[in-house]
């Protein structure tokens, strides 16, 4: 009961904290121009807000504006309710554009909810556009049926993941994100996260004891060492870490850094990127030299250490499997596009670059984990202190 209480509890944390998201925003001021040709503050009131499709027209062809640009477009009018905000209830009729080009696309219909954009000028009758769908409902679903599968399989354990999970979405959330936003060196962040998530989650999973601290020093070990790749590729390749739209975006309007910011900023999503699979290696490799440690007796510091690395090699092959399909998956797209390009140009390319840095610096963080996590839980748990790691029967 105490157990259900608390999914309960933590569901409805993580749904709130979602929903939060979809609250209404407000933009800053913006400069324009008076009759006079001078310029003046012109306040302009931003709002995002949910509402929900009654009725939707058929699409009728912009033939005013295909005249003038060339561009197929079809105009459709939509009826909206308000959901939420201070015009909750009230209807507004919307038009909607259908271009020919399905990534600016929002094809609606009746009984669908959507973000809408409301803008109000000072002293104005607000214009509403819609903005994009309303994904936030069917995520929120999603996160509860694995919040509820994750703990009916994984039990008390999986309690503890999860809190080790939540612990670490804070830590990106609350401090990363701000910290980086004022202009703080993302790279020495990241790596204070890396140290707090894996001891946080280690410790959860584990307790205080020698398997969590074997864990959290061959984790830490193999971060450092992906981190001091990722640094070393990204100077001497070098890689600017504004490959990416997003990052270009981020500069030009919302953050103006200088480059080694968004290199660090670059290093540090590599760092992020391959902890977990970092960590999962960690604790597996302690897990099964505790599990030798305690069916064996007087082993030494170097079957032990045999014994895990026997099993960190059974892993080593699948883990950096799941690393680098993880990073390409992610960049399906960019390899369709890229395959078109000769491959000394595909090579060299900052974004291809890019992702191949972040897959094998993460790689080599994993690989490296192995040996270390298999040392230190050879010395902590070994009978036989005396004896050399290297020493095997």
């Amino acid at each position: 009961m105490v157990r259900f209480s608390f999914f309960v509890l933590v569901c409805l944390g993580i749904i709130f904290g979602a929903s939060s998201f979809c609250a209404p925003s407000t933009a800053a001021p913006t400069r324009g121009a008076d009759s006079t040709g001078g310029d003046k503050l012109v306040k302009i009131d931003e709002q995002f807000v949910t509402g929900k499709v009654l009725t939707v027209t058929q699409p009728k062809l912009n033939s005013q504006l295909m005249q003038s640009t060339g561009m197929v477009s079809n105009q459709q009018l939509v009826h909206v309710e308000i959901l939420e905000g201070s015009l909750k209830g009230s209807d507004v009729v919307i038009t909607n554009e259908i271009t020919d080009n399905p990534v600016f696309n929002i094809n609606v219909k009746p009984g669908q909810e959507v973000v809408l954009s409301m803008v109000t000028e000072a002293g104005g009758k607000p214009e509403f556009n819609i903005a994009d769908y309303h994904r936030a409902p069917v995520l929120c679903w999603l996160l509860v049926v694995f919040l509820v599968v994750f703990l009916i399989f994984g039990g008390k354990n999986g309690l503890k993941s999860l809190a080790g999970l939540v612990i670490s979405v804070l830590l990106i959330s609350f401090v990363l994100l701000p910290l980086s936003m004022a202009g703080v060196n993302p790279l020495l962040t990241a790596v204070f996260i890396c140290l707090v998530a894996t001891s946080s989650s280690m410790l959860l999973v584990a307790g205080f004891s020698k398997k969590a601290t074997a864990a959290v020093l061959g984790t830490v070990g193999g971060v450092i060492i992906a981190g001091i790749a990722a640094q070393i590729v990204i100077v001497l390749a070098p890689l600017t870490g504004l490959s990416s739209e997003e990052a270009q975006i981020l500069r030009g309007s919302v953050l103006n850094q200088p480059p080694t910011f968004y290199s660090g900023l670059l290093a540090a999503g590599m760092l992020i990127g391959a902890l977990g699979v970092i960590m999962d290696v960690g604790i597996s490799v302690a897990s099964a030299v505790q599990e030798v440690a305690k069916t064996g007796n007087n082993l030494t510091a170097g079957q032990l250490y045999e014994s895990g690395m026997n099993v960190g090699r059974d892993i080593m092959g699948t883990m950096t499997n799941t690393l680098i399909l993880a990073y390409t998956g992610s960049a399906l797209p960019l390899l369709l596009l890229a395959a078109q390009v000769p491959s000394i140009k595909l090579l060299n390319l900052d974004l291809v670059a890019t992702e191949i840095a972040s897959a094998l610096s993460g790689s080599l963080g994993l690989v490296c984990t192995i040996p270390l996590t298999a040392i230190a839980a050879a010395r902590l748990m070994a009978t036989k202190e005396t004896e050399a790691i290297s020493g095997v029967d």
